[in-house]
């Protein structure tokens, strides 16, 4: 059988199964109640979609993450009473092992795309982990454990993410899909806003202590999550989203596509805006300001620059007032606001123990988790309100210096590749990766924002890409857009 049969047959099993699996939900959703039926239901569905994961682990990848985008938007809908996030962890630990599959039956080495200095330094920072086992701080082996768990997860995506991108092409189709994922949540959250929550929206709102005075707003509105897990992974997203598609968009040179590209990056900055959180609107500046350095011996970049400032301009000092949006984002740059002297007077706080505790306090010892895992610790409670006080305070100073020294790497690891490659296609890419993971590095300063869902397929696939790219060979052959990316 020839291959183009074989992916032909794979898709009439894959389109014939899909319908099954919708005439059988509606089927039980039906006769056995809207609860239980849609448990039945989604749990069939998630088992048919496993097994075709394991002979198809890019098809697997890319069903995770538009699951990522759904499960909130699903428990919201049923009440909190589906097992979704546990969907999600079947989805990526199959695609994983349909990858290995892969490899087996192409008697390919595991690691033979994997050789690069972030592979190793995610290595160095796991073994960490699993040394804080041994941290005589900690004293709930299963917060270690799930902590533990979750982070090779997000190293199985990048590692998936090394063996998908082996083409332009594939980079290429990466791009449009999360493009119309961005589309469907971002034009969702502008919905939210333009017309209103729905109710089963409001009555998740008010169902948990709290969440609606978080949520609320000076003029009695609601920051917006579209169908994420809350404003905050939604704002981040949007506003690392929106750098993303900014860059595709400034170096495009086709019309249409550059059209598509700016709509996404719109409607990115809206959703961005309407999550009212600061965050994301550090995340945007910074991110440009990355942009604009990086091209700045480019004409349209000085404009670009110039655009961007008097926009900021007059956003911060213009005469617009009485708008809750626009003075939302104000805040997010005011050194005098409430809750940043907050944040800081708790980080100054804390330091002391960071001083005595060079491991830390222990996985998840902190915030709610601390509250749920080990109730009597010290730190059970204490709100990090940081990627980077939360590392410092449950792995210590150490665990701070190699998390600090990973993400440098990364970030250095994309400079040189930007500037190393040569063909034009592959250094926008490469461009547009780099900008959003610095974006979600500097959002780790105001939020845990690395290791969100579906946040991590995005972090993650960029840190796989800029590896990728950087593999190329030095000088000034282009390869095709449907040739694979020779290895170095």
């Amino acid at each position: 059988m020839s291959a183009e049969s074989g992916y032909s047959l794979r898709s009439y099993l894959l389109i014939g199964g899909l319908i099954m699996a919708v005439l059988l939900s509606t089927w039980m959703i039906t006769g056995l109640g809207p609860d239980k039926g849609a448990i039945i239901a989604l749990a069939l569905i998630g088992g048919a979609s496993c097994i075709y994961t394991l002979v198809n682990f890019e098809y697997g990848f890319y069903a995770g993450m538009v699951l990522g985008h759904l499960i909130f938007l699903i428990d919201r809908m049923f009440g909190d009473v589906m097992p979704t996030a546990l969907m999600v962890d079947l989805q990526i630990n199959a695609t994983f092992v349909g990858l290995l599959i892969h490899k087996v039956a192409g008697r390919e080495t595991f690691f033979k795309k994997s050789d690069h200095t972030i592979t190793y330094a995610y290595i160095l920072y796991t073994c960490y982990l699993i040394l804080e086992a041994f941290n005589p701080q900690m004293q709930s082996y299963e917060a270690w454990f799930f902590v533990l768990r979750k982070f090779i997860q997000f190293v199985m995506i990048y590692v998936i993410g090394l063996n998908m991108f082996t083409s332009i092409k594939k980079i290429n189709f990466f791009m449009k899909f999360w493009g119309a994922c961005t589309l469907v949540s971002a034009g969702y959250g502008c919905y939210q806003q333009w017309f209103g929550l729905f109710e089963f929206e409001m009555n998740w709102i008010w169902a948990a202590p709290g969440r609606a005075g978080l949520y609320m707003l000076d003029n009695g509105d609601f920051r917006k999550f579209s169908i994420l897990s809350g404003p905050a992974a939604y704002g981040i997203l949007m506003g690392a989203c929106a750098l993303l598609y900014a860059v595709l968009g400034f170096k495009e040179k086709s019309g249409p596509k550059r059209v598509v590209w700016f709509l996404i990056t719109l409607l990115a900055v809206l959703g961005m805006a309407y999550a009212g959180t600061r965050t994301a609107y550090l995340i945007f500046v910074a991110g440009a300001v990355l942009y604009i350095l990086m091209t700045i011996t480019n004409r349209s970049t000085m404009i670009v620059a110039g655009l961007f400032f008097m926009g900021f301009v007059v956003i911060m000092w213009g005469p617009i007032y009485g708008n809750t949006t626009v003075n939302r984002i104000r805040s997010a740059f005011d050194t005098e606001d409430a809750s940043l002297n907050v944040r800081d007077v708790n980080r100054e706080m804390i330091q002391p123990y960071i001083h005595e505790h060079p491991m830390g306090g222990g996985l998840a010892t902190s915030g709610n988790q601390g509250l749920q895992y080990s109730p009597g610790h010290r730190l059970a409670g204490f709100p990090p309100d940081s990627g980077f006080v939360k590392t410092a305070v449950e792995t210590g100073w150490i665990g701070l210096f190699l998390q600090c020294l990973l993400y440098c790497l990364i970030l250095l690891s994309g400079v040189h590749a930007y500037y190393r490659t040569k063909d034009k296609q592959l250094k926008i890419y490469c461009l547009a990766a780099l900008v959003t993971v610095f974006g979600f590095v500097i959002s780790q300063y105001g939020q845990v924002s690395i290791g969100q869902i579906p946040d991590c397929f995005l972090f993650y696939s960029m840190l796989a890409m800029i590896v990728r790219i950087s593999k190329m060979p030095e000088g000034e052959k282009k390869e095709p857009l449907n040739e694979p990316l020779t290895e170095s």
